[in-house]
């Protein structure tokens, strides 16, 4: 009995799960479709619980951590990397995945009443993403093209939050456009709370410099030409995701 054998039950499995939920999966089933003996499969998995937790923590965590890897150790362009991972998840949806809606809100409304080992294996693949996220924002502070007014930490909560709304929404409405639509309007909230615009960012750059190079006994104003030409950058700069830096 191989390694293989044993990752490729998981993904065969998680696939079911992804396609009808937990609860009504039938590892009999499965079984045959993979065409191994019930020896090779208790072998690995002695019942449909530990399965569960296998799945959760060999598959679907590093299938949510693969979701927002472009924003791992960013440093800069962390307003660009989060636009492109809500339009991927955009452009990827489709009627039946969104009926089927996210599998790992799913499990959590399934699983998480009745088995407290699994509430906290889903936990941890909701937390790991929180955390990518958080360190994404907190880095775009640090380079000066996020807002700091919010906390780096409930941002992060609050958007992976919304992303599993926009899915139980769309699931519930059976409607890929339903889905496409919240998630726009995600955007958009990101945007306005989250990202700093063209004159926001050109005003901190010239008052950071301003007072580098100013006498300490003198503070230094931004003129008025300076304020005309930030706002002439932000209208040849366009959307607030392509700001050039």
């Amino acid at each position: 009995m191989s390694t293989t054998t044993r990752q490729l039950i998981l993904q065969r499995c998680f696939e079911a799960i992804q396609a009808k939920g937990f609860e009504t999966l039938r590892t009999d089933k499965e079984i045959a479709r993979l065409k191994i003996t019930k020896g090779a499969f208790y072998h690995y998995f002695p019942n449909k619980s530990e399965l569960g937790y296998a799945v959760v923590d060999e598959v679907m965590l590093p299938y949510y951590e693969q979701k927002w890897a472009s924003l791992n150790n960013i440093e800069t362009g962390v307003a660009a990397a989060l636009n492109s991972i809500f339009e991927n998840e955009k452009a990827k949806a489709t009627e039946t995945t969104i009926k089927r809606g996210d599998v790992l809100t799913n499990m959590i409304l399934e699983m998480s009443h009745s088995d407290d080992l699994f509430r906290q294996k889903l936990e941890a693949v909701n937390e790991v993403q929180v955390r990518i996220l958080q360190k994404a924002i907190m880095a775009g502070r640090v380079a000066g093209e996020l807002k700091n007014q919010t906390d780096a930490r409930s941002m992060a909560l609050f958007i992976i939050g919304q992303m599993m709304g926009c899915y139980t929404i769309g699931k519930v409405r059976a409607s890929k456009d339903t889905f496409i639509s919240m998630v726009s309007t995600l955007q958009k909230q990101v945007k306005e709370s989250l990202v700093m615009d063209s004159i926001e960012a050109d005003n901190k750059a010239s008052s950071a410099a301003a007072a580098a190079s100013a006498p300490a006994s003198y503070p230094t104003m931004g003129s008025v030409s300076t304020i005309k030409n930030t706002e002439e950058e932000k209208t040849s700069r366009g959307g607030w995701f392509n700001r050039s830096r």
